[in-house]
């Protein structure tokens, strides 16, 4: 490894290039939490147990600290309100609507305890893809389907989903104040999020604790302001590895406090300083949405069906959540992303923020992944 290498990377410098691993990263992200699911519908623990969390919560993490630099980075590049939430609408609703549809009409009349009669008879079943749509997704049950499972829920990762949106919610309010681009506002909203998610997750369920994710998105939006300054370096990222390790055996708030700045740094070391890796996992396309939405039903149906195994359950799983997400992307979430609104000005690079509170850097900037 050269010396330069081992220095690292400005974020600055590399938020223009579309030579990054977002792409495999977010794929990794989405396939954790079907691993993760393997073994908690069938009983077992899950992977990271031992260190108070799950496996699929570090991925959902590191899908916020992504999302948190990438959302923040796309209200630069075009701060219009309209657009914003177009891009969002494009990006979550087509495809989510999708697997609602395909859950409600397809799914669920091979898995429900019901008569095909009582199924769609039943409100919930013709209410249910709306449900999902318009982002209730807490508690949206159907009639019978996976009611007699050891976890009875149709697709519980959805959760993230409202949570997700309302972090663009929040960052959206703060554009159109014009107050994203005070450096040390973001800055301290940041780091009061991380002190309250380090309060939150020990005075709550796991299941409401989780929500905690909005601290990484508050701190990749932090990220982007002090862009020109963040080195993304080799040494830096392998001294995180023991730290999370450590602060994983301590109590749940500072594994929170260590946790979750380490996945913001990681995730963006990993897509910006690490050479392109696994770019054949993503040369069908862009899988890692298709991949979250879909896991969980397809598991259940898996679990209902006799299989009792984690890793069998694991490895059936995968290839038929791949082919759906692949299918997804393809047919669903690309063709509709052609639609997204052109950014108001033409992407030429990203330029450092200048240190002066309260500056706006020039909307410029192609996005190299979301957003």
């Amino acid at each position: 490894m050269t010396l330069p290498q081992l220095r690292g990377v400005r974020l600055a410098d590399r938020l223009g290039s579309r030579e990054n691993n977002f792409d495999v990263l977010r794929l990794v992200a989405a396939w954790s939490v079907l691993v993760s699911h393997s073994f908690a519908l069938v009983g077992r623990e899950e992977p990271l147990h031992q260190f108070g969390t799950t496996l699929g919560n570090v991925g959902v993490l590191v899908f916020f600290a992504v999302s948190g630099l990438l959302i923040r980075r796309s209200w630069e590049h075009d701060p219009s309100p309209r657009d914003f939430w177009v891009k969002r609408a494009l990006r979550l609703l087509p495809a989510l609507a999708t697997v609602a549809v395909v859950t409600a009409f397809v799914l669920g009349p091979l898995v429900t305890s019901r008569s095909l009669s009582a199924y769609f008879s039943s409100w919930e079943t013709w209410i249910y893809p709306v449900r999902v749509t318009l982002l209730y997704t807490f508690g949206a049950p159907l009639p019978g389907v996976f009611d007699g499972n050891l976890y009875p829920g149709v697709n519980g990762p959805l959760w993230s989903l409202p949570v997700e949106v309302f972090a663009y919610f929040c960052l959206f309010l703060l554009g159109v104040a014009g107050l994203l681009g005070r450096r040390w506002l973001v800055t301290t909203l940041a780091g009061l999020s991380l002190v309250w998610a380090a309060w939150w997750v020990p005075h709550t369920s796991e299941a409401v604790g989780a929500i905690y994710v909005l601290s990484a998105f508050a701190l990749g939006a932090a990220a982007y302001t002090w862009r020109d300054r963040l080195v993304l370096a080799w040494p830096v990222a392998l001294a995180l590895v023991p730290a999370c390790i450590a602060a994983g055996l301590g109590p749940e708030a500072v594994r929170v406090l260590v946790w979750t700045p380490a996945a913001v740094y990681l995730s963006y070391w990993f897509a910006y300083a690490v050479p392109p890796v696994g770019q054949v996992l993503v040369r069908w396309g862009d899988a890692s949405y298709g991949v979250y939405i879909w896991a969980f039903p397809v598991q259940q149906a898996l679990v209902q069906w006799g299989v009792d195994d984690p890793w069998v359950l694991m490895a059936v799983a995968t290839p038929v959540v791949w082919l759906l997400a692949i299918a997804s992307w393809r047919l669903i979430e690309r063709p509709a992303l052609r639609h997204k609104p052109r950014p108001t000005a033409p992407p030429a690079g990203d330029p450092p923020t200048s240190s002066e509170p309260g500056t706006v850097d020039p909307v410029r900037g192609a996005q190299p992944g979301g957003g």
